[in-house]
């Protein structure tokens, strides 16, 4: 199924999934990867650089409006995967043994905007799929800069929306672009964006990790009656192997999804090593 995104969870959380309806979406400044936020920077100044002749006012007004849209907003992430047998998301996301959940995508977004833009109005929810770069990579905002690439000072008055426009792409770039080295994740990301002030940010919880306090907020944290994630099915990993593992699961997604069957709890087909 092309329609499809993964979800790589251990089995407490596959648990509050299935019974709760829940997801909990990190603030996107405290991922796993810190350096994130600021990997689409390095390309702006190479492309700045590149184009020595562009209006030193526009290349600033550029820093500034993207620093301006990442410190205004808050954007919190559902990191999910375009594949559902991986090894490296076994180990990283899921602690080994965990599993991948298939999830329609298109209804999955059109959900999620319409639980969010429930409490916020001007809540924005994006999906984009990770792009895995090279530090040399040159084309990364090749497309989106260069047509302001010969915009003069003059124009900063005149064409201001357009660049604003500009600087809030490069700002949603930010989370989409990661460095090569972790393109086996094949990571596809659920965005969702608000401004400081929403009351959306109000709902912020914390999970602990490592000594760290995580904020995060919750879809569906009301455990809407009727509201039910679009599960198409369930993959374990490499190191579940039982069969009674397999069953036990198929009888918690039952407790909500009667028309998944056993076809659809499979097993990962990478070999487990101990």
């Amino acid at each position: 199924m092309d329609n499809l995104i993964y979800h790589f969870t251990g089995a407490t959380a596959l648990k509050s999934i299935i019974l709760n309806q829940t997801f909990w979406i990190t603030k996107s400044d405290y991922l796993n990867d810190t350096t994130e936020l600021h990997a689409i920077k390095p390309f702006i100044q190479k492309f700045f650089k590149l184009h020595n002749k562009m209006s030193r006012k526009v290349q600033a007004y550029i820093n500034e409006q993207l620093e301006k849209y990442l410190t205004d907003y808050n954007y919190y992430i559902l990191s999910c995967s375009q594949v559902d047998d991986s090894l490296p998301l076994w180990n990283y996301y899921s602690e080994s043994e965990g599993y991948s959940i298939g999830i329609d995508k298109e209804e999955f977004i059109n959900m999620f905007e319409r639980y969010f833009q429930n409490i916020d109005a001007d809540v924005k929810v994006s999906i984009t799929p990770v792009r895995y770069v090279a530090d040399s990579d040159e084309t990364v905002i090749k497309d989106l800069l260069l047509p302001v690439s010969y915009f003069t000072d003059q124009d900063l008055l005149s064409k201001k929306d357009i660049l604003d426009e500009i600087c809030f792409e490069l700002a949603n770039m930010s989370f989409s672009v990661k460095h090569e080295a972790y393109s086996a994740e094949e990571e596809e990301r659920i965005v969702v964006i608000c401004k400081k002030d929403s009351a959306l940010t109000h709902r912020e919880e914390f999970r602990v990790l490592n000594g760290t306090f995580i904020p995060y907020i919750v879809f569906n944290k009301e455990n809407v009656d009727g509201l039910k994630v679009p599960i198409k099915k369930v993959k374990l990993s490499p190191y579940l192997t039982m069969d009674v593992t397999k069953k036990s699961v198929l009888y918690l997604v039952n407790r909500k999804y009667e028309d998944i069957n056993e076809k659809d709890i499979s097993q990962s087909v990478i070999p487990s090593r101990y």
